[in-house]
């Protein structure tokens, strides 16, 4: 009876939230896959055109770069952001006893509550090439050489969009890694002393290694917010120039949104979603295959 009655609890708390997953998350899912099959501008009837929407995919070339440039964005992002995250972390930890300690935890932070609308237009003013500070400060120094239009070639867009997601996303990552630790055990780094252990060889040897797990979730969680990235490209550069920094998720948009070919749009979302959960099962394995 008490088992029984435990059921019904768990299904109490746990039916609303999965009311609104079959709402907002299954039900979505399930009629993108149905009118993949379609072609439908947005008014009018419905055209059944089977499989043709991802036969057409195969040979989109635009469909074709928009996947290597998503995969560029993960090859910088995720290892960048890693590493960064981590030295942020380390380095913040040594002033845990100092008056300084908050301060920094809370201006590393900062960057990650700012709305990525903000961050666009501030990013935007000082990669301008004219009158921005990037520009400016490079002519102050004598390195006017280095001059040019952050975001209007395709040689640099890439890289200065790169660059502001890492400083959009390493402060929540960082103060993720430090939380980890700060509760690590502090007799075990105490005894390393003891031991003779110098701060680099602590580091190196102690604190890396008990961070695993939660450099488990920095590496899934960077990789599923890389893989679906779109605000920066789509507000700093709306995917330009030449495509050079339009993601899957921005195509996507095109399509539906600018060219009205939702059928097409359902396709691609459909094949997206397919990819993105097969990255995360690859990630997720990888990162735990240890445990196995």
């Amino acid at each position: 009876m008490k088992q029984r009655n435990d059921r019904w609890a768990i299904l109490f708390f746990l039916g609303p939230a999965l009311i609104l997953y079959l709402i907002f998350v299954i039900y979505p899912s399930i009629n993108a896959l149905r009118m993949s099959f379609y072609n439908w501008r947005g008014l009018g009837a419905k055209t059944w055109i089977g499989i043709d929407n991802y036969r057409r995919m195969l040979e989109d070339e635009n469909f074709v770069n928009a996947l290597k440039v998503t995969g560029k964005y993960i090859l910088f992002q995720v290892p960048l952001v890693l590493i960064l995250s981590v030295i942020i972390a380390i380095s913040i930890s040594h002033f845990m006893n100092t008056r300084w300690f908050q301060f920094y935890r809370s201006i590393i932070f900062f960057p990650y509550i700012l709305p990525s609308v903000a961050i666009a237009m501030l990013w935007s003013t000082i990669f301008n090439p004219v009158g921005g500070m990037l520009n400016g400060l490079l002519d102050m120094v004598g390195l006017d050489r280095f001059m040019t239009e952050w975001l209007g070639k395709t040689e640099t867009a890439f890289g200065s969009i790169v660059f502001v997601d890492i400083w959009r996303m390493v402060g929540f990552y960082s103060i993720l890694i430090l939380a980890a630790i700060l509760n690590i055990p502090q007799d075990i780094l105490e005894a390393a002393e003891i031991d003779g252990a110098k701060k680099f060889q602590k580091t190196i040897f102690i604190t890396l290694p008990m961070l695993k797990d939660v450099l488990q979730v920095v590496i899934i969680f960077t990789f599923i917010n890389t893989l679906k990235v779109f605000e920066m490209p789509q507000l700093l550069t709306a995917g330009g120039p030449n495509r050079s920094t339009q993601p899957i998720s921005l195509y996507m948009y095109e399509q539906a949104f600018k060219n009205f070919n939702f059928g097409y749009a359902s396709a691609i979302g459909v094949v997206f979603l397919i990819l993105t959960m097969l990255a995360s099962l690859f990630i997720l394995k990888i990162t735990r295959g240890s445990e196995g």
